[in-house]
């Protein structure tokens, strides 16, 4: 993808948020080796983007994360993307308003758990410890992948998506 195409993306993006601050590293991605790219606006540490190719277009959205409230909570919590557990404070709440014109709709947006360090990959390609009934370790990692992929898709697709359901009407 070009720094255009994932500028682009980002079907929720504020007009008053015109500028989507590419990462320093965007050159340097491996896009065949990479499930989805995730990263922070240098300038607002509590932006972050989300950007992965699905059907051959690239698509995305920007998130909030929201503040930790829980300083002293010692949970572990999992991430909705890689299905990691992770200590409470590598995990935090981000919210994606969904894109509308309309001013009332604006206030919708969907929430996800997220890895604060958005690198799921990391995780997901990292050999697991296996035991002697467990699948090739390939395998693992290629169903890791696969969920990864297909939880990054549909939570990109629900925020993207027009369709408004109200409480109590499917």
């Amino acid at each position: 993808m070009t720094r255009d195409e994932v500028r682009g993306a980002i079907a929720n993006l504020d007009p008053a948020e015109s500028k989507v601050r590419l990462p320093a590293w965007f050159d340097r991605v491996v896009w065949d080796k990479l499930d989805y790219l995730g990263w922070r606006d240098p300038r607002a540490p509590m932006r972050a983007y989300l950007v992965t190719d699905i059907d051959g277009t690239a698509s995305g959205v920007v998130l909030r994360q929201s503040p930790s409230r829980a300083e002293h909570d010692r949970r572990a919590v999992m991430c909705a993307l890689c299905q990691f557990m992770r200590r409470f404070n590598e995990v935090a709440l981000f919210a994606a308003p969904r894109p509308s014109t309309d001013k009332r709709q604006r206030l919708s947006t969907l929430g996800i758990l997220l890895c604060t360090d958005l690198d799921c990959a990391t995780k997901v390609h990292s050999a697991p410890v296996t035991g002697p009934l467990d699948p090739p370790v390939d395998e693992i990692i290629q169903a890791r992948r696969e969920g990864l992929r297909a939880r990054t898709v549909a939570f990109l697709r629900s925020v993207s998506s027009t369709r408004q359901t109200v409480r109590g009407r499917g």
